[in-house]
């Protein structure tokens, strides 16, 4: 009985209570909405770290981590806000306030209501399907909308409340640290491993993939090739092959990838073009068993001084010579991933070196190509 008369003292004159500190009505209704707040970020790091769990690496999983960043931010913020209102309590993150902004706050509820159906949307859309590239796509956008969100809510609750940006209290001497840190951070961003998995169409690509879903496939930033529309290049693409280097990509805004041209690297060979030859058989032998048997074009320009032999590759480097196979899809015959046509082509630097170029033509090329004439015009 003593010690319980004992300590409920020292509570009383050391604490300044225990318990909550009585609270004007005006402080209640505070707290109340903070809690509600609370309780709803609580909620949504919850639903975050199962999210998290279910991924190893990659796109959606950086996204959640950054979330449940936010999110903790956010938690903090509530939590020190309210137990500094109810009694005094010792706080273990450094805020500096700032003044409530009611009107700005209202605007910013809008867009989270906004969004917030955005995001109820793009997972129902997710949904419809079951595994594969596209969900893994569906599902990047719901967790960059969700990463948005988690933002957005944090900005509402400075506005509203009147609470900033946390500044962690120092502990130790962590300086030296943080610049490795830094560092290590600037080179994971230059160099970042793939965040998306490869599609089932050539070099790991399909029709209407945006430029940032090739550009996380690959790790990389496409660059734009000079004076082209929409045109970007790449050395490396989400499924490589050896015998190229040098990828070009058409990707319009509207209608995604509609184009891919790989250049292949250096064949050595004679002047008869034997080693190029063999390896145009090679690369037309493959296709041929994927997409079906093309039309190969073996011909040389009439009145061509280049007719022996011996001048084969000299024919093709003067562009008197072509050696071509053709495949094109057919409303009957369709060429599958959605491709509507493909050439393959033997190209020639010198009478003794040469190399190998493809293109494929997905099903939406022309609305692409119709879309790319149109903001040309509109310059006009």
């Amino acid at each position: 009985m003593n010690k319980t008369l004992i300590a409920t003292l020292v509570c009383i004159t050391t604490l300044t209570g225990c318990g909550p500190k009585d609270l004007t009505p005006e402080q209640k209704q505070e707290v109340a909405a903070l809690k509600a707040e609370l309780s709803q970020t609580e909620s949504e790091i919850s639903a975050a770290k199962e999210i998290d769990q279910q991924f190893s690496g990659g796109l959606i999983k950086n996204l959640t981590i950054a979330r449940l960043e936010v999110l903790g931010t956010n938690k903090a913020l509530l939590e020190q806000r309210i137990n500094a209102i109810e009694s005094g309590a010792k706080i273990d993150v450094v805020v500096s306030g700032i003044k409530p902004d009611p009107e700005l706050a209202a605007s910013i509820k809008t867009e989270i209501d906004s969004l917030s159906r955005t995001i109820n949307e793009a997972k129902a859309d997710a949904s419809q399907y079951n595994g594969g590239l596209i969900q893994s796509l569906k599902l990047s956008t719901v967790a960059t909308e969700e990463q948005s969100m988690a933002m957005l809510q944090q900005k509402y609750l400075t506005a509203k409340y009147g609470l900033a940006e946390l500044k962690l209290a120092p502990v130790q001497d962590n300086v030296a640290a943080t610049s490795t840190k830094k560092t290590a951070t600037a080179k994971n961003i230059e160099q970042q491993p793939p965040q998306l998995p490869p599609a089932e169409g050539p070099f790991g690509l399909e029709a209407g993939l945006t430029k940032k879903n090739i550009e996380d496939m690959i790790g990389a930033e496409l660059k734009p090739f000079p004076d082209s529309v929409n045109l970007y290049t790449s050395d490396k693409l989400p499924k490589q092959n050896a015998n190229f280097g040098m990828y070009g990509l058409l990707i319009s805004p509207k209608s995604g990838l509609c184009e891919i041209r790989a250049v292949g690297r250096d064949i050595n060979t004679d002047s008869h073009g034997l080693a190029l030859k063999s390896k145009f058989e090679d690369l037309n032998s493959s296709l041929s068993s994927l997409y079906g048997k093309g039309k190969t074009t073996d011909v040389l320009l009439s009145g061509s001084i280049w007719k022996e032999p011996q001048d084969w590759m000299m024919g093709l480097a003067k562009n008197e010579r072509f050696l071509s196979t053709t495949w094109r899809g057919t409303k009957e015959t369709p060429l599958k991933n959605n491709i509507g046509s493909i050439s393959i082509e033997a190209k020639a630097n010198s009478s003794e070196q040469g190399y190998l170029y493809i293109q494929y033509l997905f099903t939406n090329h022309d609305v692409c190509k119709a879309e790319i004439e149109a903001a040309k015009k509109s310059s006009l």
